[in-house]
């Protein structure tokens, strides 16, 4: 096989798009025919001069349109029902790419936003801000506990939405509904529905640090609350790129 091309520069074309290009590329080419296996995440990576996160992207949106089949424990194959020349799906598959925001870089500005958001929470909160955090806390464990993920997914919205309200800052509760809503984007939750699919035990682990996280707010310890944050923010990084290496 050819390895991939370095990456161009490329001023109005993101990343993820250029590697999902050239994968299509090869396909139409028939370099890589239907039912064939592509080289792992962590290949293209280094052939591409990409992150495996921009990756992991490319490949999500050609998995969302059928086009790349996930096969767990054994990497991606091309789909083996595809027609090469099917050029509908090479179009969906970059524009999910192109009307999405990269959920890595989501991520990172969630990360930023809601700690310093928590802070200010647990300083300005009054009683019933808590206890309206408490209460959803509280209906999004037993969701998580019955493995509901649409339901599971929609009162993360409404939990961490509740923590920025409690900042009593409109500035902040904009931003934080704003990237919220971002991360309803159609790769995102691919990304993420894929992981739980694999692994439904998974939410277990997401509700014990939300239950640290929520048990920090009752108590206003900023610095507890901090670092459970963090570690859900980590874990949902993990979760979606894989990063410790293990997938792809």
């Amino acid at each position: 096989m050819v390895p991939f091309g370095k990456m161009p520069l490329a001023k109005y074309k993101s990343k993820g798009v250029i590697i999902a290009e050239q994968i299509l590329a090869k396909i139409k080419s028939g370099e890589y025919a239907s039912g064939s296996k592509l080289p792992a995440e962590r290949l293209i990576a280094e052939q591409v001069g990409a992150s495996r996160p921009s990756v992991r992207e490319a490949i999500s949106a050609l998995h969302i349109v059928g086009i790349i089949e996930r096969h767990p424990g054994d990497g991606n194959y091309i789909s083996s029902e595809l027609i090469p020349d099917d050029l509908s799906l090479h179009l969906q598959a970059t524009r999910i790419l192109e009307e999405s925001d990269s959920p890595y870089e989501i991520l990172q500005a969630r990360k930023v936003v809601e700690t310093g958001s928590a802070r200010l929470a647990i300083r300005e909160a009054s009683d019933q801000d808590i206890n309206k955090i408490t209460s959803v806390w509280e209906e999004k464990y037993q969701i998580g506990l019955a493995g509901d993920y649409q339901a599971y997914t929609r009162l993360g919205k409404k939990l961490h939405l509740a923590i920025a309200e409690a900042t009593q800052n409109r500035i902040i509760i904009s931003m934080v509904d704003r990237l919220l809503d971002i991360s309803t984007q159609p790769l995102w939750q691919n990304m993420r529905r894929l992981y739980y699919e694999k692994d439904p035990i998974r939410i277990d682990q997401m509700l014990d640090i939300h239950d640290r996280i929520v048990r920090a707010i009752q108590h206003r310890n900023s610095h507890e609350a901090i670092l459970a944050l963090e570690a859900d923010f980590d874990t949902v990084l993990e979760q979606l790129y894989s990063m410790n290496g293990r997938e792809g």
